[in-house]
């Protein structure tokens, strides 16, 4: 579906229809609204959506689909609004169906280990209800205001990924003509969500990772997890991102850690970045050598159970640290070098909490470029990307990186803020980022970690893109979901 110009009087009908089927106070199409909708934090160009709509409830959302799907009206959807990748910007002309009112925690099951949320809760209140039950969840990388749902959809990052990957169990979904399917056993409706597979096929696959495109997610059940009598972060410094990797793929080997995450000098650094102190020199200089007593790693280990396996637990990491070059940090060196991040690793590992926005997301644009890359060259990866993204002339570069499922593979994201009016810097960042794709896959074996608009991926899929075209006809065939992503 390409654009095409507004026909506001088929706008206005649509509208109407809009207000008088769901409610009017649920359609929102007053131009300031609208307006902040029509961007993100990244470089994709402004476009403003003809409505935002609110749904309440799961009917709502099957009516707006069918009203949707009969004018062949193009839908993008949100959840938490915490957005940075240009994916919830709509056609002009479309409708944003945003889910911030549908905003429940349904259900916590601590016997079964699930809960059923809705795609409007967010970290902070999800969290919150959860530690009322002795219970936690899967934690990203961002801020407490997404929405796990949406984060878990698109494949997460965080603080359980090493042994805990995916944490979708049960989806409710509406398709384009109002069709509601649940993916897992509450398709027995005398079941729970506790079940993914079987007895059928596992749906649930095919709408994770379709950003919006294949139909509509109302609530799902995700897994949770008992907070344990004891917890831990264990710090661990290296000279060298290889040395972190061998460390973390020596305590995964030996069923050590429940996540671990390398972070680079300048990101952990870069925590201390605040109103009182908004600039701090280091951070102009080369990414490659940090300043003496500065470790180019730290490594964040995440230990959880009984108090006694933790304390062997601790022993264990400090003597695999010195194997590879490296030391354990007590809590004062920790707080004496990186104060800030310390107490963002506490609130992400012990108090199981979104990290507190970090205030080095204000000094730029958000420019990011992110991986999956088997553990052996990771270290390689991590060079290159480090010196090619360098050579650009852009400071701080930050990147963190972690196994997943066990180390099978390495998640590495590397990032930079260039200054919102430089255009020719955001260029240049998003031209040598299409190339480090299209360059990592053949010298690495590096597959994205999420898809982008614009890029040529799928095409490079062979029969796996005809038969998502199937299903994306088979499921949306007016093309309404997110046609101008160009997944399909």
């Amino acid at each position: 579906m390409t654009e095409t110009k507004v026909d506001a009087k088929r706008i206005a009908l649509i509208g109407q229809e809009l207000k008088d089927t769901i409610g009017a106070e649920k359609v929102k199409d007053d131009e300031v609204v609208l307006s902040t909708y029509a961007f993100d934090i990244s470089a994709t160009p402004f476009r403003k959506p003809s409505f935002v709509v609110f749904p309440v409830q799961r009917q709502d959302v099957i009516e707006i689909l069918r009203i949707a799907n009969n004018y062949k009206m193009p839908i993008s959807v949100i959840a938490g609004g915490v957005n940075v990748t240009g994916l919830g910007i709509p056609l002009e002309g479309g409708f944003i169906l945003d889910f911030r009112r549908m905003d429940k925690v349904i259900e916590i099951n601590t016997d079964s280990g699930y809960a059923v949320i809705e795609p409007g809760v967010t970290f902070d209140n999800f969290t919150a209800s959860l530690a009322e039950k002795g219970f936690r969840c899967h934690i990203p990388t961002s801020p407490g205001g997404s929405s796990p749902l949406a984060n878990y959809m698109l494949k997460p990052s965080g603080s359980l990924c090493n042994r805990h990957l995916d944490s979708i169990l049960d989806l409710e979904i509406i398709l384009p003509d109002g069709t509601v399917i649940n993916t897992g056993s509450s398709h027995f409706h005398a079941a729970g969500g506790s079940v993914r597979y079987g007895p059928f096929p596992d749906l649930a696959g095919i709408f994770c990772c379709s950003y919006g495109t294949l139909g509509v997610v109302t609530k799902a059940a995700v897994r949770i997890y008992p907070i344990n009598e004891s917890n831990r972060v264990n710090l661990a410094a290296f000279d060298s991102y290889e040395s972190s990797v061998n460390f973390i793929k020596d305590i995964t080997n030996h069923n050590i850690p429940e996540s671990c995450i390398i972070w680079n000098w300048q990101f952990y650094r870069a925590f201390e970045i605040s109103q009182s102190t908004p600039e701090i020199p280091e951070l102009s200089l080369d990414p490659r050598k940090p300043p003496e007593g500065v470790p180019y790693n730290i490594v964040t280990t995440f230990l959880s159970g009984y108090e006694e396996s933790v304390v062997t637990s601790e022993k264990v990491c400090e003597k695999v640290a010195l194997k590879y070059g490296g030391r354990v940090l007590n809590r004062k060196e920790a707080e004496e070098l990186a104060p800030a991040a310390l107490k963002g690793w506490d609130q992400l590992y012990l108090h199981y909490r979104a990290m507190a926005p970090l205030t080095c997301f204000g000094t730029g644009l958000y420019k990011a470029w992110i991986v999956h890359v088997e553990p052996q060259v990771a270290p390689d990866l991590e060079k290159w990307a480090v010196e090619t993204i360098y050579s650009l002339g852009v400071n701080p570069i930050l990147y963190y990186s972690m196994p997943f499922d066990f180390d099978r593979t390495m998640f590495f994201r590397i990032f930079v803020f260039p200054e919102a009016h430089d255009q020719e810097m955001q260029e240049k960042i998003v031209t040598t980022y299409k190339t480090m794709y299209e360059e990592s896959l053949k010298r690495y074996g590096a597959i994205p970690f999420r898809y982008r608009p614009g890029l040529p991926w799928i095409h490079q899929t062979g029969g796996y893109e005809e038969a998502l075209k199937r299903i994306k006809k088979v499921f949306d065939p007016n093309n309404i979901l997110g046609p101008h992503l160009g997944l399909y």
